[in-house]
């Protein structure tokens, strides 16, 4: 699972490298449901789409809550930047944003020497009921000698929250991907 997280890591950083060379300010703007619609203000400047609040969020804060990207809602938070000579890390957290069940978390940890990323790595913490009720329901069932273990009913639980949900997991990924392709 750890080596399929970083190739499609690897592959979002890509696409995203891509895209936002060939339109730095308008990220991800082909999709109308992952920006906010570009709105000039008195002064004529545009406001920020969805992608550009989330790295703005990571790289200076404040932490922003239910930014809607790729349909799915995220809270962003401030992240960790150290730099030591031309190393730059990154540590970061961005919860995928649940109602009325707990949120979904990922950390990430970029590494950038000399402009170039070096390493992007993902770890998911689940929330929904799942993370609830797993542990509950999985001591119910080895009382009781039904033969279904934790990581079952995890697993489970993970499938009816992607019907439920949707998969998130490649939204987040590229929050993830184009914070490491901004940080300085």
């Amino acid at each position: 699972m750890g080596k399929i997280m970083k190739i499609t890591s690897t592959a979002l950083l890509a696409t995203t490298f891509a895209v936002t060379s060939a339109y730095p300010s308008a990220a991800f703007a082909a999709s109308n449901d992952m920006v906010d619609p570009v709105v000039e203000t008195e002064t004529s400047i545009p406001l920020q789409n969805s992608m550009d609040k989330a790295v703005q969020a990571a790289l200076v804060g404040p932490e922003i809550k239910k930014l809607n990207v790729l349909g799915h809602e995220f809270n962003v938070k401030p992240a960790a930047i150290t730099k030591k000579n031309e190393l730059t890390v990154v540590d970061g957290q961005i919860s995928h944003h649940l109602s009325w069940r707990p949120d979904d978390q990922l950390y990430y940890h970029i590494e950038k020497e000399n402009g170039e990323v070096k390493k992007v790595d993902i770890k998911i913490d689940r929330g929904g009921w799942t993370s609830l009720s797993a542990p509950f329901i999985a001591a119910l069932a080895e009382k009781n000698d039904i033969p279904i273990t934790l990581e079952m009913i995890q697993e489970i639980g993970q499938k009816l929250g992607s019907y439920i949900d949707g998969k998130w997991e490649y939204a987040a990924e590229t929050i993830v991907s184009t914070i490491a392709l901004h940080v300085e």
